[in-house]
Parts: structure tokens; C-alpha cells; sequence
């Protein structure tokens, strides 16, 4: 089973900052990168581009060499997108943080192959799965500074707690599912997501009925919000009276 994906996203100003991410799209890798920037916007290009490299370089030479050791627990697929983010840590922190913290960035980066959803993640976005029949099941996520440092009163603007560059090394968090047509992946930067979204089923999830959740329940937070559907990429063959098989 082959999975093909579409992907929406909308940022929401509100009355505090947090900074819009730069998305990379590859039907053809079948790949997706969220680089969300905190100080100079082009380190999120920069990043992109660096684990762009190595990763389209891996996929169609299986002999690449990898200056990091691959870890057996992982597919090909996850050691390659680990690699490509390890690659990417140590040129932001060499080009842009190692006398001083100039630039950041928080990396959400998933593959599909096959039928196997690998996601590599340093803090937000949260990473949210809906099925057919069901409701959100938090898959990851960060607790960010603002909610750390708040008095529970008041909710802090947006700040983050893990970036990618900022050091020599990085926590990466990465995982994996057995994704299936219809699976809704929703991803979202925000530093305290209301229960009232937890209730909301698959086909409910949407840009709008999200969003509206979220606005209505803290109308100052700016956040963002991307909704990735994953469909069946299979060939199929249409019959005589027009209904389609699979191939």
C-alpha cells in the first residue's frame, strides 16, 4: 500500500508573537518539513535545505554514507531523516550560534513509506492523530516555556523550550505508526490547546472547527495550525460501469 498526503496550514496572529514556519512539501520523497524560526527567519530555509540534501541523497543511493551512527531500532527511512536533521543541528550551530544564541528553530519533519508514518520533532508543533470513528490521541508534543513559566493564571506568550542549533548536540524525539487511508495527522503550535478540541472527531477536525477552538478559548495567543490527511496512493483501474478496484 502506497500513501500520498495533503496538507493545509493557517497561522492566527492574535494580540502576542509567534513566528509563521517555513513548509517544505515533496509529493515525489513523500516528505514534509515545518521550520518554525525564532530570531533570523532564514535559518528555517537553511535547515530545510540541509536535511533536504542529505535526505533525497539517501532515498535514491542506499550505499550513502552517514557520519552518524545508525541506530538498528530504527528503519532506513527514520535513520535517514535523523541524519538529515543531526546534519542540519551542526551547520545552524556552527553558522549561527557558536560564539552566541543569534537563531533557532523548532522542526517538525515526517516521511511515509510505505505504509510507515516517521516523524522526527524538536519542540512544537504538538503532533495529534485522528482515525475514522475516533477522536484526537496525542502522539507528541512539548511543553513550551510559556506554560512552564506561567502562573496559571495568565498564559505567557509564546516561547519555546527545545530548538534545533542552539548546541552541538540535539534531543531529538522521534517515532513511527502504521498509517492508514484516512488518517489525520493535526499539528499544532500552541502553548495550551483547550479540552474542548480533545472531543472533537476526525471528520470535526478540521482548519476552521479547529482554529474556532482554539481563537474562542484564548482569543489573544497567536498560534499555527496544519491539518495533513493521508490518502491511498495504490493504483486502481476503473470498470465498465465506472466504479474503481484496486489494481
Amino acid at each position: 500500500m502506497g500513501l500520498a498526503f495533503k496538507f493545509d496550514n493557517r497561522p492566527y496572529s492574535g494580540a502576542t508573537f509567534r513566528p509563521r514556519p517555513e513548509i517544505h512539501m515533496d509529493a515525489d520523497a513523500n516528505l514534509l518539513l515545518v521550520a518554525t524560526p525564532w530570531g533570523q527567519r532564514a535559518s528555517a530555509r537553511k535547515t530545510i535545505d540541509k536535511i533536504l540534501e542529505y535526505y533525497v541523497l539517501a532515498r535514491s543511493d542506499r550505499e550513502v554514507t552517514s557520519p552518524f551512527e545508525r541506530l538498528t531500532c530504527l528503519s532506513t527511512a527514520a535513520n535517514n531523516l535523523r541524519t538529515a536533521t543531526l546534519l542540519a543541528n551542526e551547520l545552524l550551530y556552527r553558522e549561527e550560534n557558536r560564539a552566541e544564541y543569534r537563531s533557532g528553530v523548532e522542526l517538525f519533519g515526517a516521511s511515509f513509506v510505505d505504509n510507515e508514518f516517521v516523524w522526527i520533532q524538536v519542540g512544537q508543533p504538538q503532533i495529534l492523530l485522528a482515525r475514522e470513528g475516533g477522536r484526537l490521541m496525542p502522539l507528541g508534543g512539548y511543553v513550551d516555556l510559556a506554560l512552564d513559566m506561567s502562573d496559571g493564571r495568565e498564559l505567557l506568550p509564546a516561547l519555546p523550550n527545545q530548538l534545533l542549533g542552539l548546541d552541538s548536540t540535539v534531543n531529538l524525539a522521534i517515532n513511527s505508526f502504521r498509517a492508514k487511508p484516512g488518517d489525520r495527522v493535526v499539528l499544532m503550535s500552541h502553548s495550551s490547546p483547550p479540552r474542548s478540541l480533545y472531543t472533537l472527531t476526525r471528520d470535526q477536525l478540521t482548519l476552521d472547527r479547529i482554529s474556532g477552538a482554539l481563537a474562542e478559548a484564548n482569543p489573544d495567543m497567536a498560534f499555527w495550525l496544519g491539518v495533513l490527511d493521508l490518502e491511498d496512493a495504490s493504483p486502481s483501474i476503473e470498470t465498465d460501469n465506472g466504479n474503481e478496484i484496486p489494481a
